[in-house]
């Protein structure tokens, strides 16, 4: 029984990473999507990165654990960074701001 438990802990803990992956390339598209449209550059839409990947890791996992919001929040830094980097061609020192709150938004959103 025990081993049966784990299975389904594992296989919800992969459908959780799955939504927080999908979460992330949503809000990485809207974000890059957003500057190659209008030419702006807003760096503070990586706040809705975090939003979506904790959103959509949670969803997906159907409830909150802090093993998946430890894998959000670094889904969630790595999407924000990687998007900056891409609009900036590098990433300015005030857009640490914007990715520290992604992480821990999505962190805190998956882990509740």
């Amino acid at each position: 029984m025990e081993n049966v438990t784990e299975q389904t802990n594992e296989s919800s803990l992969a459908k959780g990473i799955m939504g927080a992956l999908l979460g992330a390339a949503l809000g990485v598209g809207a974000m890059f999507g957003f500057y190659t449209l209008a030419g702006f550059r807003f760096p503070l839409l990586g706040v809705g990165i975090g939003i979506l990947t904790g959103f959509g890791g949670k969803l997906l996992f159907k409830g909150g654990d802090s093993k998946l919001a430890v894998i959000c929040s670094a889904i969630a830094l790595t999407a924000v960074a990687v998007t900056l980097y891409l609009m900036y061609h590098e990433i300015p020192i005030l857009s640490i701001i914007s990715i520290v709150v992604s992480a821990s938004l999505a962190y805190r959103i998956a882990s509740n």
